[in-house]
């Protein structure tokens, strides 16, 4: 059940880079990568497969889910922007599931896989790329038995140089980079892991500098930066039950400030997350989480009006929606289910037949 959804990292803090199994020699930390020029977009969607014998792979393929290929192993994965690389968590894929590295960058061109961190200092969560596809927003879980929450939280890795910086010590709920290029990072952020500790969104730098708080009301969190305003969830606490979940806009100087939803919420849910804009901001992709539940939704923002997306009258997870908004990725099948159980497909925004794209996979992830 999903509820609440600056130094640069060392080895004093675990972080270190691996030559694991399967993947090619990581680049060393610090180590440039001479300038290509501006890389061209091509339209991609990853995924992944797993069974229950089989561990969980990390797909590449066309948009319209053509020339599959595998990457390598590894769950949650997240396509760049740009197409050229995919984001992987690195947990439980290996041998050991507490040892080895902790997040695998694969390239979709003939180049080396990268993997970065320590899995028995903390796992990691792939979160969000920058436009530009420079830097890669990371959720640090540390794995202390004490202190787990003040040895957590959210680092950037700038790919051209291969440097991990944690900007933010806590536990993290969720993190967006501003769209219009200035690689300025949304994140929120709780002291603790108690459901109760105060929890607000932060705007920075993606090295961590320039830190301005856009809440301070404590029950903030789950910040997507949209081409005008930044959706968030702002939680109302419930005795004796999960928190409950409505969406705010917020400008990113505050200046303007309202809500949008007003989503019935029942016992044991949250409520609506916030994922992913249209590029003009009309249009804002959702998942309802809670206990056994996790189901896309649709929210047109200026009306505030937001609707369940089925395909034959069932729930489906929400994995990304297209620029122009008129197209939602979506995962079938795959809800505590095993990865290959699932298929990935594509539905209208406002409901009706879906596509499939991947006959057997989950956890996609597109840069349509």
């Amino acid at each position: 059940m999903t509820v609440r959804s600056a130094s640069t990292v060392v080895l004093a803090t675990g972080a270190a880079l691996f030559s694991i199994a399967g993947l090619p020699a990581a680049r060393a930390a610090g180590e440039t990568v001479p300038d290509a020029g501006p890389p061209t977009a091509t339209s991609r969607v990853a995924y992944v497969t797993e069974t229950a014998r089989s561990p969980a792979r990390v797909w590449i393929a066309s948009a319209a889910g053509r020339e599959a290929r595998v990457l390598g192993p590894g769950d949650s994965p997240l396509l760049a922007p740009n197409g050229q690389s995919v984001a992987a968590s690195l947990f439980g894929t290996g041998a050991s599931p507490e040892q080895g590295p902790a997040l695998a960058i694969y390239s979709t061109t003939p180049a080396p896989t990268s993997a970065y961190l320590n899995l028995a200092t903390a796992t990691v969560q792939p979160l969000a790329w920058s436009p530009d596809s420079r830097y890669l927003a990371l959720s640090l879980q540390s794995t202390a038995v004490t202190n787990g929450a003040q040895l957590s939280g959210l680092a950037v890795l700038d790919t051209t140089t291969g440097t991990i910086t944690t900007i933010a010590h806590g536990q993290i709920y969720g993190a967006s980079f501003a769209p219009e290029g200035s690689d300025r990072i949304v994140y929120g952020r709780a002291a603790s892991l108690a459901l109760a500790a105060a929890v607000n969104v932060f705007i920075s730098q993606p090295d961590g500098s320039g830190v301005q708080a856009l809440t301070r009301d404590g029950r903030s969190l789950n910040p997507v930066w949209g081409p005008r305003y930044i959706a968030y969830d702002r939680e109302r606490l419930r005795p004796l039950d999960a928190p409950l979940y409505q969406i705010w806009l917020a400008s990113p100087t505050r200046a303007a400030v309202r809500r949008v939803t007003n989503v019935p919420v029942g016992p044991l849910v949250v409520g609506l997350v916030p994922l992913s804009f249209s590029a003009d901001g009309a249009r804002l992709l959702t998942e309802f989480e809670g206990q056994d539940t996790s189901e896309a939704w649709t929210v047109r923002v200026s009306s505030g009006r937001a609707r369940r997306l089925t395909v034959r009258g069932r729930s489906v997870i929400a994995a990304g929606i297209s620029r122009d908004g008129a197209t939602v990725l979506v995962d079938e099948g795959s809800f505590e289910e095993p990865s290959s159980n699932g298929r990935v497909a594509t539905v209208p925004f406002s409901g009706g037949r879906s596509q499939v794209l991947i006959g057997h996979g989950a956890q996609a992830s597109w840069n349509g």
